[in-house]
Order: C-alpha cells, then structure tokens, then sequence
C-alpha cells in the first residue's frame, strides 16, 4: 500500500485497510499515471493572459419577449388547477 494511497483515504475519511478498497488503489495509480502525462504536455504556446474578454458572446441578446399565452400552457400540462401546473407531492407529511 502507498503512501499516497493511504493518504487518500484519510482525506476520504477511508480506512484504508478495508478489503473492498483493494480496487481503489489500483484505480488511484491510473489516474496518477494520468496526470502525469497531462504534466508533461507542452502549454508553452498558451497564451498566459487569457481573459473573458477573449472569448465571443454566441448567445442572443437578453431582450423581453411576449410570453406564451396561459391556453397554450395549459395544454402541455397533464393537471392544470388555478393556472398552475399539479406535479406531485415530494415530501411526504408525518401528521
């Protein structure tokens, strides 16, 4: 067992002696290995002072728009009480 691995499951709150973490070391150490090559990609080329301003706007312009009337609504709605949609409940009450 690592030392890495070990300290893994401390920041987990893992108890890296459990048996059924045996695959997540193994797992652990490919996504190492992973890393590491990312280290080791060249970003010399990247530009280091990107900013948003750099970047173009591809969505529409925020303007108001006329709403869909209430009768077209409606009609997607499969319960429809006192203009609003009736989904059901999610919280069940202990009363």
């Amino acid at each position: 067992m690592t030392e890495e691995f070990k300290e893994l499951c401390f920041l987990a709150r893992l108890d890296p002696n459990d048996e059924s973490l045996i695959h997540l070391e193994k797992d652990f150490k490919k996504i190492l290995e992973y890393v590491k090559q990312i280290e080791n990609i060249d970003t010399s080329e990247i530009k280091e002072d990107y900013t948003l301003e750099d970047t173009l706007n591809i969505f529409r312009e925020d303007k108001i728009e006329n709403p869909l009337p209430i009768t077209k609504i409606k009609q997607n709605a499969p319960e429809w009480e006192s203009n609003h949609f009736v989904v059901p409940g999610v919280i069940e009450s202990t009363n």
